[in-house]
């Protein structure tokens, strides 16, 4: 099959610190970037290996456990003290998502975003963890296609009200490919509900193998676990209705995406991107159904990844629903659906029209702080990554 050759991988040396050094928020966030390679797990005998639980356990704890437990340990810490006055939030929030194929999350395709714009004397700050798995591929007698690995993309975002309901602020991703940890679990879950495995069982577990060949040329090659900076997010924000003078909130958003991340190993596009999309939510009490929703457009300039297949815009859209089932636990369902990146071709993880399901959890652990846990799964098959979890942990600032 064509999922089984692959390349010799570098791997990222094991870091050294133990969790219980850490003293300080600024170690804390220091940590989060750390990388951690699995031992063996990228080799055939690890599969039949007696110890591969231990295995699997280890590559969890090392890499992704460290990061949350980092990102719960900041939560404490931040959360000793709360604003004078502060009370908790009646705003109806999107679950934090877009598209995490390693192809279309290097473009400017953003997230929905509240309808309600932040006041003059509140800002948010934010830590979006999402970890993604893939894999797929594809092959004809002119192209060749395979997208095997796991991407870790933490964000950095922060938001600031300048009245007038105008708001701006940034978004800074940092994004691994890594071979991971999901492997092992999402083939068990396919065995225990009978679900095909379509080709995972015959490569080796947790790899990184991202490639696309078009007429015999390599113009994505990479096998080997990355690192690095993504693309920077420049955001604004406009109120259009506010929620004091009907029963809704719209507001008109926009992002401005800029080529800083380095796009020969997908941390970015090379592009430069602006999206603008409205967004609108019903503002009944929380402990009531609410409905949101929205969509846009992403204008893009000619990037350097699949420059000559490149579209140079793509539209999107999201709908939701919300409700509080316990005091400050609010659940959500969301669906996000978007048109294709990529022309001329007829591999559909390229040209196929990608829509996403999400189930999502939102707690406020205090006056305007959160933390929300969401799960995504690709609806047409093979156009986003498999699942997607999504740990995101919100507070004033």
């Amino acid at each position: 099959m064509f999922f089984v050759s692959q390349r010799e991988r570098r791997r990222s040396p094991l870091a050294s610190e133990t969790p219980g050094s850490k003293r300080s928020i600024f170690i804390v966030i220091a940590r989060l970037f750390e990388f951690r390679a699995p031992a063996c797990h990228n080799t055939y005998p690890c599969r039949d290996h007696n110890d591969i639980e231990k295995l699997v356990i280890d590559s969890l704890r090392s890499t992704n456990l460290s990061r949350i437990g980092s990102l719960l340990y900041l939560l404490i810490l931040a959360s000793g003290s709360s604003h004078a006055g502060a009370v908790y939030s009646t705003d109806v929030r999107p679950l934090y998502s877009f598209n995490q194929s390693p192809l279309i999350q290097i473009y400017g395709l953003p997230s929905l975003g509240e309808a309600r714009v932040l006041a003059q004397d509140e800002s948010d700050f934010a830590l979006q963890l999402q970890i993604s798995n893939n894999f797929t591929g594809a092959q004809s007698a002119s192209e060749f296609l395979v997208l095997d690995g796991e991407t870790h993309r933490l964000t950095l975002a922060w938001r600031q009200g300048l009245g007038d309901g105008r708001e701006w602020g940034f978004e800074l991703p940092y994004v691994w490919y890594t071979g991971g940890f999901l492997d092992t679990y999402i083939e068990r879950f396919h065995d225990t509900s009978n679900l095909p495995q379509g080709g995972r069982t015959d490569v080796p577990l947790n790899r990184v193998n991202y490639q696309y060949a078009r007429h015999g040329v390599n113009l994505i090659n990479v096998t080997y676990p990355v690192n690095g900076p993504g693309d920077l997010r420049l955001l604004g924000a406009k109120q259009i209705e506010a929620p004091e003078t009907s029963g809704y909130a719209t507001a008109l958003r926009a992002s401005l995406k800029l080529p800083t991340g380095k796009e020969s190993e997908l941390l970015g596009s090379g592009s430069t991107d602006l999206a603008l999309w409205l967004t609108t939510a019903t503002t009944h009490p929380l402990d009531q159904w609410n409905m949101y929703g929205g969509g846009g457009v992403v204008y893009m300039t000619e990037g350097r990844v699949l420059p000559l297949q490149q579209r140079n815009h793509v539209a999107f859209a999201t709908f939701g629903i919300s409700r509080m089932i316990f005091p400050h636990l609010i659940v959500n369902g969301q669906l996000d659906a978007q048109t294709p990146f990529y022309d001329y071709t007829h591999f559909r993880q390229l040209n196929s029209y990608p829509i996403q399901g999400l189930v999502g959890a939102r707690w406020e652990l205090a006056p305007r702080k959160f933390l929300e846990f969401s799960m995504s799964e690709d609806l047409v098959v093979d156009t986003s990554s498999d699942v997607v979890f999504t740990l995101s942990l919100i507070l004033p600032f």
